[in-house]
């Protein structure tokens, strides 16, 4: 969780956890008993596996929550505007490849940006990165900070894996636009969706604000840091209404919270191995709330889900549940819509 404005990490937090008073036990007992079975040289291996924080260090295929960043590199190209139409046939032919749409047995049809951002159509988001061109894509990419390190207070941050940019490949243009074919680390794609929270300035993410002597006083200040202006402060603004409508009308329903303007993107994307994919996904939700001056923003991202995959039933309820507790903690007084008020009484 972070603050869009500041760049502030409100909060991090990944299972299996471990006690850190006791680092090198695990809390599962199962797993303890294991553990205490293995040689010196493999128990080393398991802790730093344990000990590793998989949310600054380890990439994965963000899927459609990645659909926001196309559709802000093509708005602030204006290539595309929230009243733009498209029409979905279920797919959509790349050279000698057809890229299909999640619905492809049932076809979005015509549709705005906005509908087809929240009915998470691909082959749209293909058309969009179709529009843009490989050259300026790759650009936004750098600009949104994919090509580097957020540079986070913390060790052994990765950096994100991008198809080469030489290689002229538009088929891998199309499935970059979709969230496929790119792996990312948590902490660069909320820190790119928190532009959208910013008038479309990227953050430095920071864990530490301050170091403090032992009267309390302020030692060191660390001052939030703005990396650079990535999109207009219009395109911010259009990108909220985006985020805010696939939460209010579209597949990110899940995560509604009761007086509070919520937006957000939902993501399903299959695990890349060994050059291909394998019957595993990582589910995820991104989002801010509240839209109109967006306090917090939130990845919560399942990996392997059983039984349903789709983020809209594994990640985003679970964040909905995490956003109306912060926003209660944080003290963000909610505004109830007349339905909202009517379904209280």
């Amino acid at each position: 969780m972070m603050d869009p404005k500041t760049g502030d990490i409100l909060a991090m937090a990944m299972l299996p956890e471990f006690d850190p008073n006791n680092p090198r036990t695990p809390l599962d007992a199962e797993e303890a008993a294991y553990l205490d079975g293995l040689s010196p040289e493999e128990k080393m291996v398991y802790w730093n596996k344990m000990w590793r924080n998989s949310l600054i260090s380890d990439t994965y295929e963000p899927g459609s929550t990645f659909k926001l960043i196309t559709t802000a590199i093509g708005l602030e190209e204006r290539v595309t505007s929230l009243t733009d139409t498209f029409n979905c046939t279920g797919s959509i032919q790349v050279y000698d490849t057809v890229l299909r749409c999640w619905r492809y047995y049932q076809p979005h049809g015509h549709q705005t940006l906005v509908e087809a951002v929240g009915n998470s159509c691909n082959p749209v988001l293909v058309q969009i990165a179709q529009r843009v061109g490989e050259e300026r894509y790759y650009t936004y990419l750098d600009l949104f900070g994919f090509s580097e390190k957020t540079n986070i207070d913390f060790p052994g941050e990765s950096t994100s894996i991008l198809q080469s940019r030489d290689s002229k490949n538009p088929v891998g243009l199309a499935t970059m636009a979709y969230g496929q074919g790119i792996a990312v680390t948590p902490i660069q794609i909320l820190s790119s969706v928190c532009v959208f929270g910013n008038e479309g300035k990227l953050m430095q993410p920071r864990l530490v604000k301050e170091l403090t002597n032992a009267q309390g006083e302020t030692v060191v200040a660390i001052p939030p840091k703005v990396v650079r202006q990535v999109v207009s402060k219009q395109t911010s603004d259009e990108m909220c209404t985006i985020m805010e409508s696939v939460v209010s009308e579209g597949g990110g329903g899940t995560a509604k919270v009761g007086g509070y303007r919520v937006g957000g993107k939902t993501g399903t994307a299959q695990k890349a191995k060994d050059g291909g994919y394998i019957d595993e996904t990582y589910s995820s939700f991104i989002g801010m709330a509240p839209m109109d001056d967006p306090k917090v923003a939130i990845l919560l991202v399942v990996d392997n889900p059983k039984g349903v995959k789709y983020g809209s039933v594994t990640a985003a309820p679970g964040a909905q549940k995490i956003l109306a507790d912060t926003l209660r903690y944080l003290n963000v007084e909610p505004e109830f819509s007349s339905e909202e008020l009517a379904s209280l009484k």
